[in-house]
């Protein structure tokens, strides 16, 4: 007896892990658990002579028993007796039923998509080619490579950049697996209604059969009692076995159930689909362009295999598709990922993008520029030009300078035309291998107002991309001086190094307030004040205010809330110097009013338990360097030398600070630029901050430790001078950049890397100049490849200034962004403007060629296959080609299940049954025909 039943689950696997979906076969095994137990031939060989000698005694004693009897009735009551010995050897070799399963998990193929910044370079030598990431997105998009590998494979796709870890993307395919429905099912199982009723038929044909049988002896009519009794017999044993087989089948009905008496509990329909939980679905990507947007500042491969060979079982994954330049410049090597994949034994196909060849072409990479100069102040550009071809190459780079007209358009046929007028002009010699060139330009601003200037190559005639030959960035001429006001509580050297060099500086006008001082002292400044400014009129003329250690209670409540006016609308920029002798004593105050007011202007969460116990440090013994953070590498106000490479080798040299003041924490959605690296000051895993910013309403708050900057000038006055005199521009630039009455828009850096996120911050007013308010504010983002975005601004919530948006957007090529917010009608319309320069990392354009020679060997060792991707590679074949050569490696595992005990439950009733009453009828037939 064999009965098999097949359902089909399709279990979602965690996306972290080997992404596959598992085909659970359930076959339901009849076996006997006695033959199992016997071993050797000698075993059977008695079992099968016990049972021929038992047959053979029993057939010999009933036949000379029943001699004298009729044909009929001997028969009859041998084959009684042989049904009664053939259930005790059925009983005997122990029925059992379990349900056994077999796992069979799908192949597998991994994709991964390398998304570092390189692939957005041409994926041929032409002008008119598509970068390598586009090609990309076109092959996984366009053909049918992932319709034809997930017919056979289970297919996950990652993309990988810097990171160690992959990120999945999109998991799909796998052979098609599905619930079977109910018809399905009833397919497979005994026609219980047809063998019940036969079954039950049979017996009632006994019970009538039997009956006639005793009414026959009755009546002396012997010659039918043989015939009614041997038909009973024949129709009990065929009626038992075939109802007590449903009945043994069946463990979850009962007699009455399966005959029809009692109503059955219906049975839940399976789906058609199996049911997949929200947090396992399957992901799908709707736009590969954006998802595979080059933005990486590294290109991890060997990291990339290895996290995907960890996750994935080998024994299904069927290969490892790579889509890459192949220049692996972080993490560990690719010795180190083939070794993995060649233990493992998966293949990997290398899919090679770019050009293997180094066609003659030049280009302007990067172009660094201020966003904001001062007339008669010179200022650097820096150029950084890249080269490949056979030789060397020598070029004339221009220097192009104009106003910015928003209506001039690019020119299509020539993008070189149309940047403006030649000022400077220089030769310079690019090597061709890829590495990297700087120019530098000097120039001094002519004309206030919104600029753009340009760096041109000259290139030869054998360059292939004239599009890359040019890069622009826009800039402001501000013929405004800066009004500064300067606040100390005491004659600090830090306070007098900075008023000193403020005031000889020709672009500002320095007012001054230093609250120790008396009556018609004499100040380097051009108005010295006695109060802070009480009236509006007086305070909103400053760009910045700067306090050094100030006496915050020697400044009024009202005046502290026009401050706070003067910096959340008017977008005034706060620059606190904390020191060692107000800072303790306003922190201490419990009860001032005053004092949440004035801790609501810091970036970060000041410690309020007193001198000894607020973490500081007042009189160190010996200095500590400050510990800059990543997002100190992209303020500009730290860059004090002429790059920030050689900014922050001086940081470095700087024999650092010995004191600084109590801080628990930044503020959410603050900067931190540096930290005081003593590591005994360290609270929590985190050591203390002295360099922090944030946005405070419009303005911006910038916060420093303590006031020891001025040591810096052991290395250098100029770096010191270029420290604050940035760091003042900076915070006012809210003030200098604004394009409107009606409000301000920030971002919060200028200069960022390629694939960075920008925060967009604006503060708007109505008409009647009351704080802006509607659901949503639209802006436009310009690329550099001319393409507009919209940019959605929306209420920030939790901000307590009504009229204040934020949003966010993603950079994903190199060039100067402008971020514009157009305000009221077409009669009085108004732009606010902010620009972005974005540039590519170095060590992403060192290596621009394919590589060839390493993606070979990543497939030859790991017994893959190399296919490399030109601009005329047909996308349809490769896929066709690539699917061919994943071969399909599925697992099947069987899980054998435990003894039905219902099962047995009920055979052995069945049994029970069948034996009782092979003995009744035998005992019965005996008695009416007298016999022993």
């Amino acid at each position: 007896m064999n009965e098999t039943t097949n359902t089909s689950v399709n279990q979602a696997i965690s996306a972290a892990t080997s992404g596959a979906a598992e085909h659970d076969t359930q076959h339901i095994v009849y076996e006997f658990a006695r033959a199992t137990t016997l071993e050797g031939w000698w075993s059977w060989a008695i079992l099968v002579a016990a049972i021929v000698a038992i047959l053979f005694v029993c057939i010999r004693l009933y036949r000379r028993d029943t001699a004298e009897l009729s044909v009929v009735t001997r028969r009859t009551l041998i084959g009684l007796r042989l049904v009664t010995i053939a259930a005790l050897i059925f009983f005997f070799f122990d029925l059992h039923r379990r349900t056994e399963r077999m796992v069979t998990r799908p192949s597998e193929v991994t994709i991964l998509v390398d998304t570092s910044q390189s692939m957005s370079l041409p994926v041929g030598s032409m002008a008119s080619t598509e970068s390598r990431a586009e090609r990309t997105a076109r092959l996984l998009s366009e053909s049918n490579l992932i319709e034809k590998l997930e017919t056979e494979h289970r297919v996950s796709i990652y993309s990988f950049d810097q990171t160690s870890d992959p990120k999945l993307l999109e998991s799909r395919g796998g052979p098609a697996v599905t619930n079977p429905g109910e018809s399905e099912l009833a397919q497979t199982r005994p026609p219980v209604s047809k063998w019940a009723t036969a079954g039950a038929l049979l017996v009632g044909l006994g019970i009538v059969l039997s009956v006639l049988s005793l009414l026959f002896g009755v009546a002396g009519r012997v010659e039918l009692v043989g015939w009614c009794v041997g038909g009973a017999a024949l129709s009990f044993a065929l009626g038992i076995t075939s109802l007590g087989s449903v009945y043994a089948i069946n463990t979850q009905r009962s007699l009455s159930q399966i005959l029809g008496v009692e109503p059955t509990a219906i049975e839940p329909v399976l789906d058609d689909e199996p049911t997949v939980d929200e947090a396992t679905k399957p992901l799908r990507v709707s736009d590969w362009a954006k998802e595979l947007a080059a933005t990486g500042a590294q290109s991890r491969i060997g990291d990339a295999l290895r996290s995907v060979l960890a996750d994935h079982d080998p024994s299904t994954l069927a290969g490892v598709v790579v889509l890459t330049d192949g220049q692996n410049n972080g993490g560990v090597g690719l010795t180190a990922a083939i070794a993995t994949a060649t233990r493992s034994e998966v293949a990997v196909f290398p899919i090679g993008l770019g050009s293997s060849s180094a066609p003659t072409n030049v280009r302007v990479v990067d172009l660094d520029a201020p966003r904001r100069v001062y007339p008669g102040d010179k200022f650097a550009i820096t150029a950084m030009l890249q080269a490949s071809g056979p030789q060397e190459l020598e070029v004339d780079v221009q220097l192009l300078d104009k106003l910015d007209d928003d209506d001039a358009g690019t020119n299509e046929a020539d993008p070189t035309a149309n940047l403006g007028e030649v000022i400077d002009s220089k030769k310079i010699k690019v090597a061709s291998d890829g590495t990297l060139s700087a120019i530098r330009f000097e120039m001094e601003p002519e004309s206030v107002g919104r600029r753009r200037l340009a760096v041109r190559v000259v290139a030869p005639k054998e360059d292939q991309n004239k599009r890359d030959d040019v890069r622009d960035a826009r800039y402001e001429v501000v013929a405004k001086k800066l009004r500064v006001l300067a606040i100390a509580g005491g004659p600090t050297r830090e306070y007098r190094f900075v008023r000193n060099l403020l005031f000889r500086d020709k672009s500002i006008e320095l007012d001054v307030w230093l609250q120790t001082g008396r009556p018609g002292m004499s100040q380097d400044a051009d108005q010295v004040l006695q109060e802070f400014p009480s009236r509006p009129e007086d305070l909103f003329q400053y760009d910045t205010i700067m306090v050094f250690d100030p006496d915050w209670t020697a400044i009024s409540a009202e005046s502290l809330d026009l401050m706070d006016r003067w910096i959340s609308q008017q977008a005034g920029g706060l620059i606190i110097v904390a020191g060692p002798v107000y800072h303790p004593q306003w922190t201490r105050l419990r009860t001032d009013p005053r004092v949440s007011r004035i801790s609501g202007f810091f970036p970060v969460n000041l410690s309020t338990r007193g001198a000894l116990l607020s973490g500081g440090r007042q009189g160190g013994d010996n200095p500590w360097p400050l510990e800059f953070t990543p997002e100190a590498r992209r303020a500009e106000f730290l860059w004090i030398a002429e790059d920030p490479a050689e900014s922050f080798d001086v940081w470095e040299q700087f024999g650092g600070v010995y004191d600084f003041v109590g801080v628990k924490s930044a503020k959410p959605g603050a900067k931190v630029y540096a930290h005081f690296s003593d590591p005994t000051t360290e609270i929590g895993g985190t050591k203390p901050v002295y360099l922090a910013s944030h946005f405070y309403g419009a303005g911006r708050v910038y916060f420093q430790g303590s006031g020891e900057i001025w040591r810096l000038r052991g290395e250098s006055d100029a770096y010191f001078d270029s420290y604050y005199t940035k760091l003042v521009r900076w915070v006012s630039e809210g003030r200098l950049m604004r394009d409107s009455t009606r409000g301000v828009l920030l971002v919060d850096s200028s200069r960022v890397m390629v694939g960075e996120t920008i925060t967009v911050r604006a503060i708007l007013t109505d008409d009647q100049f009351e704080p802006l308010s509607v659901p949503e504010v639209n802006a436009k983002l310009l690329a550099p490849s001319g393409r507009i975005d919209d940019i959605k601004l929306l209420p920030l919530k939790g901000e307590p200034r009504p009229g204040t948006y934020g949003g966010r957007f993603v950079v994903r090529e190199a060039g100067s962004y402008e971020l514009r917010l157009t305000l009221g009608d077409a009669l009085e319309e108004q732009v606010l403007r902010q620009s972005v320069q974005v540039r590519l990392p170095t060590v992403e354009l060192e290596r621009p060629r394919r590589n060839d020679d390493e993606l070979k060997q990543l497939a030859d060792m790991t017994g893959g296959t190399y296919s490399p991707m030109g601009e005329q590679t047909d996308l349809q074949s490769l896929a066709g080609s690539l699917a061919s050569l994943l071969k399909p490696q599925p697992q099947t595992t069987v899980l054998p299940g435990t003894p039905d005990i219902d099962f047995n439950r009920r055979r052995n009733i069945v049994l029970m049954w069948l034996i009782a009453t092979m003995l009744t009828m035998e005992w019965v037939t005996r008695r009416l025909h007298r016999l022993a």
